[in-house]
Order: structure tokens, then sequence, then C-alpha cells
């Protein structure tokens, strides 16, 4: 993944300066929405399979959902990494430092095909839950 690559999609200011990866797309409001109740959903989850509280700097280890927190350190191969993505679908979720700022895509989709991947979504948590 290269950094910023749409001169079109809003970056933070620190994305810029230390030139965090982006996804070519920046993430409407509603896609925020819909990533804020993934991760949530994650979290409820993580609890029913673990009886723990999930924090979002730690990986929930759901099989199919592969999520990593924002990576603060120098390593570059790390840092281009995605903080949320699903074995199901070529989309990655990248953010800058928490979910929803600076949040970006690298797939443009139009919003059904957003919907569908959110359900999608859905069904591998709770999929993971059911069978654990």
């Amino acid at each position: 993944m290269n950094n910023i690559k749409n001169n079109n999609m809003k970056t933070e200011l620190g994305q810029m300066l230390y030139r965090t990866p982006t996804g070519s797309y920046e993430t409407p409001r509603f896609v925020d929405a819909l990533i804020e109740d993934l991760l949530n959903e994650i979290e409820r989850a993580y609890w029913n399979v673990s009886q723990e509280e999930w924090e979002r700097f730690d990986n929930p280890k759901l099989y199919g959902v592969v999520y990593k927190s924002y990576y603060w350190g120098e390593d570059e191969k790390e840092a281009e990494k995605p903080n949320l993505t699903f074995n199901f679908s070529p989309q990655e979720i990248r953010w800058y430092k928490y979910p929803g700022r600076g949040q970006s895509s690298t797939v443009e989709w139009n919003e059904k095909e957003w919907v569908e991947w959110y359900n999608k979504g859905l069904e591998v948590i709770k999929d993971k839950e059911k069978n654990n």
C-alpha cells in the first residue's frame, strides 16, 4: 500500500507529516458508523467467548476478522497493514490513531455494497461466537 494516494481524500495533519499509509478513499460518515458497530459487535462476541473485556488495542483473534489497532512504531511493513479486514473481502480499512479518525478504504463502493459488506461482517463475527 502506498502512502497517501488520493488528493481528494481529507487526511489528518499527522497522517501527512508522518506519511501514515491510507486507503485511496475517504470513508463516508455512514460507513464510519457501520465500522463502529462492527467493532461493538466484536467487543460483544469477544466477551461472550472469553468472558473478558476486549481492549481495542488487542487483536480479538476472531477467525475471519483481521484487526489491529493503530501502529505507533517505526516498522514500515507493520504500519502498512490495514486496521480492519474480513477474509471474504478485498476491502481494507485504515484509520489514524483511532477508528473514525482519518479513516479510509481501499475499494470505492456504493451504499448497497457497503451494507452487504457490513452484513457479511456481522455474519463472520456471529459465526465465530457461535462456533467457539
